[in-house]
C-alpha cells in the first residue's frame, strides 16, 4: 500500500476489499444461500403447521437482510470516493515523477553498429 494517510475508517474499509482471499461473489453467494435456507425452513413451518403467520418471519427476514445490504452499500459508497481521491492524486504524482525521470535519462547506447 502506499504511503496515503487514511482514516481508520478508510482503512477498514480498504482492507476488507483488497485483503480478503475470497472474492466477493462468494461472499453475497454464501449469505444469499443462508437467507434462503432460512426462508425455506419459515415456509416450510407456514405450510407444514397451516400457520400463515409464518410468513411474517419470511417477510421480516428478507427486510433484514436487505437493510443489511442498504446500510453496507451506504457506508462504502460514502467512503470509497475519498479513498479513490486520494489514490488517483498519488497514481498522477508517481506518473509525473515518472515521466520527469523517463525525460532527464539519457539514451540507452545500442550494441548495433551504425548504418551508413
Amino acid at each position: 500500500m502506499f504511503a496515503v494517510d487514511l482514516a481508520p475508517q478508510e482503512q477498514s474499509v480498504v482492507r476488507k476489499l483488497g485483503g480478503t482471499k475470497t472474492n466477493a461473489v462468494s461472499i453475497l453467494l454464501r449469505s444469499s444461500i443462508y437467507c434462503t435456507a432460512l426462508a425455506g425452513l419459515f415456509l416450510y413451518l407456514a405450510l407444514a403447521r397451516n400457520e400463515p403467520r409464518y410468513a411474517i418471519g419470511i417477510f421480516g427476514m428478507f427486510v433484514l437482510y436487505l437493510a443489511i445490504r442498504i446500510y453496507s452499500a451506504r457506508r462504502v459508497s460514502g467512503i470509497m470516493p475519498r479513498v479513490l481521491q486520494r489514490y488517483e492524486f498519488r497514481i498522477a504524482e508517481l506518473e509525473a515523477r515518472l515521466k520527469k525521470y523517463e525525460g532527464e535519462k539519457p539514451a540507452a547506447p545500442t550494441n548495433e553498429p551504425p548504418t551508413t
